[in-house]
């Protein structure tokens, strides 16, 4: 399956292809008449050996980037018997620009001297200054022209080389780069584990300890809700410490799913209503080709979570509400509190960095977050996350009857 990236690489390649092209036909048409102008102006039209050189040398000049050698050695006897100068010195030049061989070029070179010059030199003795005029100027023709042409092909050459350097360097950048983000991530995942995770331990261990001592019920089911929170804690931390070590490839398979909503908000340990449909925690509906991807429903979990424990820690005793609701094409998570009730305990200062995290995740998924106080003194999340298109498209497909009415559980208030 091709990439939606790829497209318009392909276009690009296609465009500067065709530019190419058109430039080679329009400089193939522009030599053509000027080489025709340049051994034509002279010639008589017929089977004699100066205009038929010359044909051969224009046709030469049209399929001389596909056989440069055959090219150069089928045109260049018009340089001395049709006294054309524009097209051998075209073929030459193409010649050296793409043979490689340079033994080649210079035997041919030389070949296309000899003929020409056996054309023009004349036997006669006292004419030998002449002759010896002509063999220069065909030989600063041919190898003039032959000479630029290899010029051009070692610039081509030496910027390819230094395209693979520079391409090569910014490889080398990128995996040295690589290199220290592991190795932070490393120094990240040891710190975490021989700080944070052995303090979640003891958390955890304390907890267990309050809760089989002598104390109160409250008590016990406190320190019972505290380990319980300490134990997964530690597990999520573990596969995070896990990730981490393994640069990230490792999928996380913490609680972060729909399915978890309720005994998140039974954890919680607020009061007020959890609304979920019941619609989202069917089998087709949370399946790998169901209709909310797993990155959605960890996205939808987080934000609960981080809305649940701003209710905890700002507004302690105030009524809650978690509500995940689902539409043709978005899910709507709302979480909120009442103002705090007084007499509840002060409320626990925040870093800000939970809600920036929530904006973070919701623009990742191309949604809106709506954020603030309630008129009432207490304060409200709601996120409106979209659904992908074909999932769109599925939960409003004919056949499917009115989506069902969303489960309400309601929590009691606790004492005090």
């Amino acid at each position: 399956m091709t990439s939606a990236g790829t497209v318009p690489a392909r276009r690009d390649r296609a465009r500067t292809a065709l530019r190419a092209r058109t430039l080679d036909v329009a400089v193939d048409v522009g030599l053509v008449v000027a080489c025709w102008f340049e051994g034509f102006t002279n010639q008589t039209a017929g089977w004699n050996r100066p205009f038929v050189l010359s044909v051969l040398a224009l046709l030469a000049v049209l399929v001389r980037r596909r056989v440069p050698l055959v090219a150069f050695l089928v045109g260049v006897p018009a340089l001395g018997w049709a006294q054309a100068t524009l097209a051998p010195a075209v073929l030459a030049f193409t010649l050296a620009h793409r043979e490689r061989r340079g033994r080649v070029v210079v035997g041919a070179v030389v070949v296309g001297v000899g003929v020409s010059a056996a054309a023009v030199l004349d036997p006669r003795p006292d004419l030998w200054r002449s002759d010896v005029a002509v063999l220069l100027q065909v030989t600063a023709l041919l190898g003039g022209a032959a000479g630029l042409g290899a010029y051009r092909a070692a610039r081509g050459d030496l910027r390819e080389r230094l395209d693979d350097l520079v391409r090569a360097r910014t490889r080398e950048h990128e995996l040295v780069d690589a290199a220290a983000r592991s190795e932070e991530r490393t120094r990240l995942a040891r710190e975490m584990h021989d700080v944070v995770s052995h303090q979640v331990s003891l958390i955890a261990i304390v907890a267990g300890a309050l809760r089989v001592g002598e104390h109160p019920p409250a008590v016990r089911a406190a320190a019972e809700q505290i380990r319980e929170l300490a134990v997964r804690t530690t597990d999520e931390l573990r596969q995070m410490l896990t990730a981490l070590r393994s640069d990230g490839h490792q999928p996380l398979e913490a609680p972060g799913r729909l399915a978890d909503l309720p005994a998140l908000w039974a954890g919680s340990g607020l009061t007020g209503t959890f609304t979920l449909d019941p619609a989202l925690l069917a089998p087709e509906a949370t399946g790998p080709v169901g209709t909310v991807p797993d990155s959605l429903q960890r996205t939808v979990f987080r934000i609960a979570q981080e809305g649940l424990t701003n209710a905890r820690r700002h507004a302690p005793g105030a009524a809650a509400h978690l509500r995940v609701e689902r539409g043709r094409r978005r899910l709507v998570v709302a979480v909120g509190n009442a103002a705090p009730r007084p007499g509840t305990g002060q409320a626990a200062p925040g870093t800000g960095h939970g809600l920036l995290g929530v904006e973070e995740r919701v623009a990742a998924a191309h949604g809106r977050l709506t954020v603030g106080p309630t008129p009432d003194g207490g304060f409200a999340l709601e996120a409106v996350l979209p659904l992908p298109a074909a999932q769109g498209l599925q939960s409003s497909a004919p056949g499917r009857g009115p989506e069902p009415a969303a489960a309400e559980l309601r929590t009691p208030a606790h004492d005090g």
